[in-house]
């Protein structure tokens, strides 16, 4: 983003009009990792007329600029989606829609099995669920195509019929048209990987963390970390890669986790860092915050990712669930300087064109509200319904994609069936 886009942005922020209400450079001790991070305040978007725009917005870089547009960016892509014009809506079931729609067969959603818990409040998805149809852009087809609202924006609260839970893989904000759906795209693609590697808990190609590597982590971080960085790729064939980091800060052991989806492995490594960074001093607040919180064995509990970032920070107990990952001999070189050869536009294409040639939608929805339009940003959900979603809450984990079960053999993996699938909760923040 440019310099631009940082003064349109602070336009934004306000006690009384902001979108939001202050940004808030977070605190960073000496053994911290050497990174920037801001936190901020919404404004209220139920006196806009909209849904109620409750979540965090955060951003994080090693230079200032690029954390505080990174938390700009990331707050507008979540308070867009809380807005939605019902007068493009449909309402009504797939089998009476009178337009190209996503059979509801197509999303990867909940196992059959999920469905027999009597607490499970999702109805299953099928031709004859009534809820309110949005049109999106399909670029695998170039086709107006129509999807249920709850699958665009966050939250949504005008069906009665709940298929899913809020979920916000794939929002992405940016002055560049192309470049958010780029990141929606990469989002999409990591949180599908990361999901197939721990419900299938399958031990990927660790990467060896050459000399760059590791120098690239020495010039950001002044503590002795453990890393791990593994290839999860799998069939899609778009670099993406999962790390682990466990250390020691004054708040005591943690243990934390980011995965990234780039053009190339040293690009996907660095963003896997600065995630993992991220969650130091975000640790600290979470701990704080959540001081009288002790997680049992009854996970139900774990309801947002908040509590999923500190779960096993909480519960070193459990770390013996990571152990085939920390203990896994590496053996993948990668390229870490590697140049991307394609621009945005061109990258979008190769990705679309990898996930059409899977019989996969590439759907993309406009979202952009208008205070946001004349700040020149655009905000955008893309969405893959054939991906694994990555849920907040573990009562409603996505068990029941076609993927999950297809992917592991495809790629020379044990395959578990839904009984014998990883049932920790997982680390993602």
């Amino acid at each position: 983003m440019s310099l631009t886009a940082l003064q349109n942005g602070f336009h934004s922020i306000s006690n009384d009009i902001g979108i939001l209400k202050q940004i808030i450079k977070l605190s960073r001790l000496n053994q911290d990792p050497n990174l920037i991070s801001y936190g901020i305040v919404p404004c209220n978007t139920l006196f806009l007329n909209g849904e109620n725009f409750g979540g965090k917005g955060s951003g994080c870089g090693y230079a200032w600029e690029p954390a505080i547009l990174g938390t700009i960016g990331e707050t507008l892509e979540r308070y867009a989606p809380a807005f939605h014009n019902k007068e493009e809506s449909i309402f009504g079931s797939y089998a009476s829609l009178n337009k190209k729609a996503i059979h509801p067969s197509e999303f990867a959603l909940f196992h059959d099995k999920q469905f027999e818990d009597e607490r499970f409040k999702i109805k299953k998805f099928d031709e004859n669920v009534e809820v309110s149809w949005y049109p999106t852009l399909d670029l695998t087809t170039g086709e107006e195509t129509y999807i249920p609202g709850q699958f665009i924006y966050i939250p949504f609260t005008d069906d009665k019929n709940y298929l899913t839970g809020s979920n916000s893989t794939g929002l992405s904000a940016h002055t560049n048209y192309h470049e958010a759906i780029l990141g929606g795209l990469y989002e999409s693609l990591e949180r599908d990987s990361f999901t197939i590697t721990w419900y299938q808990n399958i031990t990927p190609p660790k990467i060896k963390i050459s000399q760059d590597i590791q120098g690239f982590i020495d010039e950001h971080h002044t503590a002795n970390y453990e890393w791990h960085f593994f290839d999860v790729t799998y069939d899609l064939k778009i670099p993406t890669v999962l790390g682990i980091c466990i250390g020691e800060a004054e708040f005591g052991k943690f243990l934390a986790i980011g995965s990234a989806t780039r053009q190339t492995f040293g690009e996907a490594t660095r963003k896997v860092v600065q995630e993992i960074d991220q969650a130091v001093p975000y640790f600290r607040h979470l701990l704080d915050k959540f001081k009288k919180w002790n997680p049992d064995d009854d996970y139900i509990q774990v309801l947002d990712f908040d509590k999923h970032a500190i779960f096993y920070t909480k519960r070193q107990d459990l770390w013996h669930v990571f152990d085939n990952w920390r203990n896994a001999v590496p053996s993948r070189d990668i390229d870490f300087n590697e140049k991307p050869k394609r621009d945005t536009v061109t990258e979008i294409r190769h990705i679309v064109k990898t996930l059409k040639n899977k019989g996969y939608n590439v759907l993309v929805k406009d979202v952009t509200t208008p205070d946001l339009r004349q700040l020149g940003f655009y905000s955008l959900k893309t969405f893959i319904p054939q991906l694994i979603q990555l849920a907040g809450a573990y009562p409603i984990y996505f068990l029941g994609g076609k993927r999950l079960y297809e992917v592991p053999e495809k790629m020379g993996y044990k395959l578990y069936p839904f009984e014998e699938l990883n049932k920790y909760p997982h680390p993602f923040p």
